[in-house]
C-alpha cells in the first residue's frame, strides 16, 4: 500500500529551512526575483542593520535605480558584472552625497578592466567604434582629398561622397583604378566587402551577359588592401590620436565583466560529510539557486552530478522547489542515483530504471512520481518521452498544428 493510504502527499509551500543572512537572501531572490531586504531581515528575526551588517559584501545598493527614500539593493555578482566602468562613474557620483556607495566605489575599482594597448586593439577601417572624423581624416591626410563619410551603426551601413574623388588622378591610379577608384573601394573597405569587376554585354540574341574581369578585380584588390595597410600604420601613428582612440576602445568595448557567482558560503545540510565540493562546484550550484536556470558546459570528470544532487537538495530545503526530475541519458542512470545518493545519503530518489518503467508498471511510476514526497526523480530521454504532456499545453506550444501539418504532407505524397 503506497503513502497516498497513509499520508498527506500534497503539501502547502513548505516554510524554508533558514541558517544564516545567505538562506534568507536565496528565499527572497526566488520569492521576488531582487534582494528584499525587509523579508530577509523578517526571515532572520533581526533589524535591517544587523541583516546587512550579516550579508556583509553579498548585497550592494545600487545607484542607478535607488531613488530618493527607497533603496535597491543587489547582489555582489550583479552590481560586480556587466558594465563596470560605467557603474563605477555613477557610483563615485552617488559617492559625493551618499557615504554608503563609497563600498561600491571601492569593489567596482577591484574589478575594472586591464586596459588594452594600441598593440592589443585591432582599428580597421569599417570597426564600428572608429569615428567618422577619423576615416575623414585619414582620406585627407594619406589620400590627398577632402570628402565625407557616413556610417549608420544600426544597420552597419557606410557611404563615402564620390564626387571629390571624380576630378583626382590618384584616384584612380595611385589608392584606386580606372575600373574601381578609391572612393568605391574606400567603401569596400569600410563595409568589408571584396570588389568584383564585371564585362556586360549583349549577345547574339539581345540578352544581357556579363564575365568576371578577373585582371581588372586582382588590380582592384591590391589597390583595397594597400588602403588597408596604409590605414592600419596611420591611425596609431599621432600619440593624440592614439591615445583618445585607445581611451574610446576600453570604454566602449573593454567596460563588460562577466557575471560571477559566489558559492563560498554554501554548508550545504545534509551532504555527505567525507565529500567536499570544490569551488567552482559551489558556484555554479549558487548561480543556479540565485537565477533558477543553468547551462553547466562543465568538462567531464569535473562533477556535474554531485554540483546537479547539491542544487536539487539546496532549492528543496529552502523551498523553491517541491521535487526535481533529472533526465540523463540511458547509460548515465545509473551513475546519476548512484553518486546522488552517495553526496545525499539520506535522500528519497525514484529511479525509472528497467525494473520500474516497464510498459506495465509505467502508470504506476508517473503515479507515485507526482504523489509521493521525492527530492528528486531520475529518468533516460528515452523514457521521459513516452510521459505525456495536457493536450492544452500541446497546444498552446504547436505540436498538434505541426504534426497535422506532417500528417497532411504524407498523404498527400
Amino acid at each position: 500500500m503506497g503513502p497516498i493510504f497513509s499520508e498527506r502527499v500534497i503539501h502547502a509551500p513548505t516554510e524554508p529551512e533558514i541558517h544564516g543572512a545567505h538562506d534568507a537572501l536565496a528565499v527572497s531572490l526566488h520569492e521576488t526575483g531582487r534582494v528584499d531586504l525587509p523579508l530577509i531581515a523578517e526571515l532572520l528575526g533581526r533589524s535591517e542593520a544587523d541583516t546587512l551588517a550579516e550579508l556583509g559584501e553579498s548585497v550592494y545598493l545600487d545607484p542607478e535605480r535607488s531613488a530618493q527614500g527607497r533603496d535597491v539593493w543587489v547582489t555582489s555578482d550583479e552590481m560586480l558584472s556587466g558594465a563596470v566602468r560605467t557603474k563605477l562613474a555613477l557610483a563615485r557620483e552617488a559617492a559625493h552625497h551618499d557615504q554608503r556607495y563609497a563600498r561600491n566605489v571601492s569593489a567596482l575599482e577591484g574589478v575594472q578592466p586591464a586596459d588594452l594597448r594600441p598593440s592589443e586593439i585591432t582599428a580597421r577601417l569599417g570597426a564600428p567604434w572608429l569615428p567618422v572624423t577619423d576615416i575623414q581624416d585619414f582620406v585627407q591626410e594619406v589620400m590627398g582629398i577632402e570628402t565625407t563619410v557616413r556610417h549608420t551603426p544600426e544597420v552597419a551601413c557606410w557611404s563615402v561622397n564620390r564626387a571629390p574623388f571624380l576630378s583626382r588622378a590618384e584616384a584612380t591610379s595611385v589608392w584606386g583604378t580606372e575600373r574601381r577608384n578609391a572612393a568605391e573601394l574606400l567603401e569596400d573597405a569600410l563595409s568589408q566587402s571584396i570588389p568584383k569587376i564585371w564585362d556586360h554585354w549583349r549577345d547574339e540574341n539581345g540578352n544581357d551577359r556579363r564575365e568576371l574581369n578577373t585582371q581588372e578585380t586582382e588590380a582592384a584588390k591590391e589597390k583595397l588592401a594597400a588602403i588597408k595597410s596604409a590605414f592600419e600604420k596611420w591611425v596609431w601613428g599621432d600619440p593624440e590620436r592614439s591615445d583618445r582612440l585607445v581611451k574610446l576602445y576600453n570604454e566602449t568595448y573593454n567596460n563588460l565583466v562577466p557575471r560571477a557567482f559566489d558559492g563560498s558560503h554554501l554548508c550545504l545540510p545534509g551532504a555527505s560529510s567525507v565529500i567536499t565540493l570544490r569551488a567552482h562546484q559551489k558556484r555554479v550550484v549558487w548561480r543556479i539557486i540565485a537565477s533558477g536556470r543553468t547551462y553547466m558546459a562543465h568538462a567531464v570528470g569535473a562533477g556535474k552530478t554531485f554540483s546537479m544532487a547539491a542544487a536539487i537538495m539546496e532549492q528543496k530545503r529552502l523551498g523553491l522547489i517541491s521535487k526535481a526530475v533529472i533526465v540523463v541519458p540511458g547509460h548515465c542512470l545509473a551513475q546519476m542515483a548512484r553518486e546522488f545518493l552517495m553526496l545525499y545519503p539520506t535522500a528519497r530518489i525514484m529511479v525509472a530504471d528497467e525494473a520500474n518503467f516497464v510498459k506495465a508498471k509505467r502508470q504506476r511510476f508517473i503515479a507515485r512520481a507526482a504523489t509521493e514526497n521525492w527530492d528528486a526523480i531520475i529518468i533516460t530521454h528515452d523514457a521521459f518521452k513516452f510521459i505525456p504532456v495536457e493536450a492544452g499545453f500541446e497546444r498552446e506550444m504547436g505540436w498538434t498544428a505541426s504534426l497535422q501539418h506532417q500528417c497532411a504532407m504524407m498523404e498527400v505524397h
